[in-house]
């Protein structure tokens, strides 16, 4: 087939759908004839490189000039603008958990990372954090993507194991020809927040041709963005309506007054204002202002008062900065087989800042009366009492955080070509893929948690000087010590004692630097990830003749084996650290897979059928920690006439435990149970009566009080005996391409996905739920995971994880695309959007009653949408994007429902930001320039809502920022 051939049959295929997924592998050349053999035309989803097979499932596609419109410099906050893919890791929230700052982890429906295959080139890329297989794609050299396609639907029958909502394959150049320079500043209208962009390639031919070589470098780093740099100083809670019952509204100026940065503690109730207290700059004891309205219940809540304030230590957005060195090369070893080459070394720096550590009213900082710093008017106050229980925002002390380095390194060697010949229809590709992801992360200012209560309990000695009392008393037992850690005695050590340094927590800026220096100290964590796969593929696009066409056919080998192992510092594996306690934890498995697809013409050029074609994938994985899996697909593609095809999936899919999952380890957790026992909640059970009875079996009294009133101990983590997480996924759609109206087109998708067996671990509180509230009584393993005291108090709570859970939800997607000439020009609009029709949550499979309706809630939005204008003359360019989300409830459904008047707290606005690029290429020079705005019109994200968390993750929180850039093309 020669190249004129190949492009006839690509754009006929490209006419049959809107933006499907091609994957067009690199040419080899040919011999003396000067006769080019073509290799494939591959559709992503599936094997089968027939370039008249189009995709069985919805799939969008973000090109490279579509990157290149909005001015990313790392593409992981771009890709989550897609109505497909989720806001669950965006730079801005990527740091709300441990070792995560800086990782674009993608979200394919809102099922999860864990359950979205990410795919360079159609092959696998190591994991970013340890345990897990999701892939940071912030690490992809922006300027080396040809295109990002986004495939919904079960496709482990193609691809294997983690694709149970679709998959997200990367294509990047293949070959380059003459070299590339690309630089870009960002600035933004706030803060100053900086980026800054460079890359280079180049790349040739050689052996006359034969060959052909690339190599990139692109350097990438952003600034830290600090809440008071974009929005001030603002601060807003939910304050309950006098008189309305539970109505809240949120307010500014407002937070929790039962903890503040100077420190306050209450001589009775904790909710009752008036008997609360604080300390001036001085260290003097005062009443706790209150001069605005005040919320007299467990939400604690102030305005115009002395209160928490967390957003003066917020940050918005991590220090990062990326160097990636990237590589292809290929080699034809003659007409028939083809020798290639990937690499990628990508070494990425964050720094994050978050809150300081703190005393909270569940683990308050104990103060003794004979304390130092306790003046006479103090004792005065606080009469009798052995001590005072005091809430601190420790800012003084320094704020926590994690400067973090990561080292990721892949090689793909491949061979690929004609397996029997010239003349042979049978096509093989054989390749083996290693990965490797090395992360060192110091937790900066993790407070050493002997140290600081040893230094919190400081008293005078025989000659008044202030020290710490475990260097006068060694056998004192230090209330704090023993209170809020996991030390069994309370007792300081000799080595501790020795070095000790007493500072006062009484008033802001109390704690002296010397002594948090002494107190706080950077622990080590460490994290080694690697990957191996090696595997074959032979596929026959002729395997023989039917009327409607030839069958195609492919069928291949895999196998992979996946290593992931974390050490943490002794002193958070041993729980002396603010952190909970940290075990070491690793792990591997492997798995050897057989695979086979087929698609099979049925009819072809009768009335309304210009093409019938059937398909089917199936694949059998074995592992060696779960055993055998399998997962099928059918599929179907219809094309009535030359405008109009439908095309349907159904398939099963399945995910295999990770190695988080699988062999994390299991720790020391915490979390606030109400008993369910208590005689008050005994009525919220789901049967009272069942309640009531099993609270009784647990030899509990009827007046049973919950009297506990810190958090709950317990266990959290793994569990080695998961069995596998199936899912089962439709979708059914037509592509409108019309003949009469060239470069218009239209796709209408609907997908429906549910996942069964789903891995997750049930709350303390649906753990103690559970026990008492199941009617065939107490022996079942909730109430073993529910342990309780000699006083029947709940003392300690067992979470790890099971196969408990499903998820099902469904949605139509649109896409429309029309280009056309305009006013000497061209001009192209393009339209992508999302409908989610339902997502509902089963937290306990079996119980189909208890459901979560996650539907139109923050995080969860029913309209995604994206739209794309591009115009273009002689030299000139100008792209205008718009990116909307809707907004949703700031709680669950449920509780809206049961109270619907609270609309001015629960309601989150939707989502909307324009952005806006022009560029001018100098004509036979090689330059281009270019600028841009992001979010032209400056829009704030919702009240209280800052880009921080799961849900505000949809909204654009850096504001307006601007752009300039050029490219310059060698010759």
């Amino acid at each position: 087939m020669n190249r004129k051939i190949l492009t006839t049959a690509v754009c006929t295929a490209l006419v049959s759908a809107v933006a499907p997924a091609y994957a067009q592998q690199a040419a080899a050349t040919g011999s003396s004839d000067d006769v080019t053999r073509i290799e494939t035309v591959t559709v992503t989803g599936s094997r089968i490189s027939n370039p008249n097979v189009v995709s069985p499932a919805p799939v969008s596609v973000l090109t490279a000039e579509d990157i290149k419109a909005t001015g990313a410099v790392n593409i992981g906050d771009l890709l989550t603008t897609m109505p497909q893919l989720a806001t669950t890791f965006t730079m801005g929230n990527s740091g709300r958990f441990i070792g995560t700052a800086g990782v674009a982890m993608q979200d394919l429906r809102n099922l999860g990372t864990a359950r979205t295959l990410v795919l360079v080139n159609g092959r696998r890329m190591v994991g970013a954090s340890a345990g897990t297989s999701a892939v940071d794609t912030n690490l992809i050299p922006a300027d080396w993507v040809e295109r990002v396609e986004v495939i919904t639907g079960g496709a482990s029958a193609v691809y294997g194991a983690d694709a149970v909502s679709g998959v997200v394959n990367f294509i990047l150049k293949k070959k380059y020809e003459g070299a590339n320079l690309h630089a870009q500043i960002n600035d933004s209208q706030h803060g100053s927040f900086g980026k800054k962009f460079i890359s280079v390639t180049g790349g040739g031919n050689f052996a006359e041709d034969r060959g052909n070589y690339a190599l990139s470098f692109e350097h990438s780093q952003q600034d830290s963005l600090m809440f008071g740099d974009r929005f001030g100083k603002q601060a807003y809670r939910a304050l309950r309506t006098p008189g309305s019952g539970f109505d809240t509204t949120l307010v500014g100026d407002a937070g929790n007054y039962t903890i503040t940065s100077a420190g306050t503690f209450s001589l009775g109730s904790n909710f009752n204002p008036d008997l609360r207290y604080t300390f001036d700059r001085n260290g003097q004891v005062r009443k706790q202002r209150f001069d605005g309205a005040v919320d007299r219940n467990s939400s604690a809540t102030c305005t115009n008062c002395d209160r928490l304030d967390n957003n003066q230590v917020l940050q918005l957005q991590p220090r990062y900065k990326r160097d990636t060195v990237s590589a292809v090369a290929g080699f034809d070893l003659n007409q028939d087989h083809r020798l290639y080459f990937e690499g990628m070394y990508s070494k990425v720096h964050s720094k994050t800042s978050s809150s300081p550590a703190f005393g909270a009213t569940g683990n308050p900082h104990i103060i003794e009366r004979d304390n130092a710093y306790i003046t006479p008017e103090m004792l005065a106050l606080i009469g009798s009492r052995r001590s005072i229980n005091l809430a601190r925002n420790d800012v003084d002390a320094g704020g926590r955080g994690e400067d973090t380095d990561r080292q990721t390194a892949r090689v793909v060697f491949g061979a690929e070509g004609s397996a029997f010949g010239s003349d042979s229809n049978w096509l093989y590709d054989v390749s083996v893929n290693y990965g490797r992801t090395h992360e060192r992360r110091r937790n900066l200012n993790n407070r050493h948690m002997e140290r600081f209560y040893a230094g919190l309990d400081a008293v005078k000695d025989a000659n008044g000087n202030i020290v710490c009392r475990s260097k006068i008393d060694p056998t004192h037992v230090n209330l704090a010590y023993y209170n809020n850690t996991a030390s069994p005695d309370g007792i300081i050590s000799p080595e501790v004692a020795a070095s000790c340094i007493p500072f006062s927590v009484f008033g802001e800026g109390a704690i002296s630097p010397g002594a948090a220096n002494w107190f706080n100290v950077t622990t080590i964590s460490k994290s080694r990830l690697t990957q191996f796969v090696a595997g074959g593929s032979l596929t026959n696009n002729n395997l023989f003749e039917l009327p409607a066409g030839p069958v195609s056919f492919g069928a291949g080998v895999e196998y992979r084996r996946e290593t992931s192992r974390s050490i943490n510092d002794p002193l958070d594996i041993s729980g002396q650290t603010f952190l909970n306690a940290i075990p070491n934890s690793g792990g591997s498995y492997n798995v050897r897979e057989l695979w086979t697809e087929v698609a099979i013409p049925l009819l072809h050029d009768i009335p309304l059928i210009k093409s019938l074609t059937v398909g089917a994938a199936a694949r059998y994985s074995k592992y060696d920690t779960i055993g055998s899996t399998k997962a099928w697909r059918y599929n179907l593609d219809w094309a009535i006439n030359d405008s109009l095809r439908v095309r349907g999936n159904m398939s099963a899919a399945v995910r295999a435990p990770n190695i988080d999952e699988l062999f994390g380890g299991q720790s020391q957790n915490f979390g606030g149970v109400s008993d369910p026992c208590d005689a008050i909640n005994i009525r919220n059970g789901k049967d009272p009566a069942v309640r009531a009875r099993n609270c009784a079996a647990l030899g509990l009294p009827a007046d049973f009080e919950d009297t506990f009133s810190a958090t709950n101990e317990g266990l959290s983590g793994s569990n080695p005996d998961l069995e596998p997480e199936t899912g089962r996924s439709w979708t059914a759609g037509l592509v409108f391409t019309p003949t009469f109206l060239e470069g218009f087109g239209m796709n209408v998708d609907y997908w429906k996905i549910r996942l069964t067996d789903a891995i997750g671990a049930p709350s303390f509180q649906q753990t103690a739920d559970r026990c008492v509230d199941n009617p065939a009584g107490i022996n079942n393993i909730y109430c073993t995971n529910t342990r309780r005291g000699p006083d029947g108090q709940i003392d300690f709570l067992v979470s790890i994880n099971q196969n408990i859970a499903a998820t099902e939800t469904d949605g139509v997607d649109i896409g429309v695309y029309y280009t056309h000439d305009l006013w000497g020009g061209r001009m192209r609009w393009d339209l992508n959007a999302t409908k989610v029709l339902g997502y509902t949550d089963f937290p306990f499979q079996e119980d189909k009653d208890e459901t979560i309706d996650q539907n139109k809630t923050l995080g969860f939005p029913e309209w995604k949408a994206t739209l794309r204008l591009g115009y273009t003359r002689d030299n000139w360019g100008l792209n205008w994007n718009t990116r909307y989300a809707d907004g949703g409830l700031r709680v669950s459904n449920e509780t809206y429902r049961s109270n619907p008047t609270s609309v001015n707290v629960y309601n989150a606005g939707s989502g909307v930001a324009h952005d806006i690029r022009g560029s001018y290429s100098i004509k036979d020079t090689g330059w281009q320039i270019y600028g841009g705005i992001t979010n032209v019109f400056d829009s704030d994200p919702p009240v209280n809502l800052f880009g921080t968390g799961f849900g505000s993750g949809l909204y654009d929180q850096i504001g307006r920022a601007y752009y300039v850039g050029v490219n310059y093309k060698f010759f």
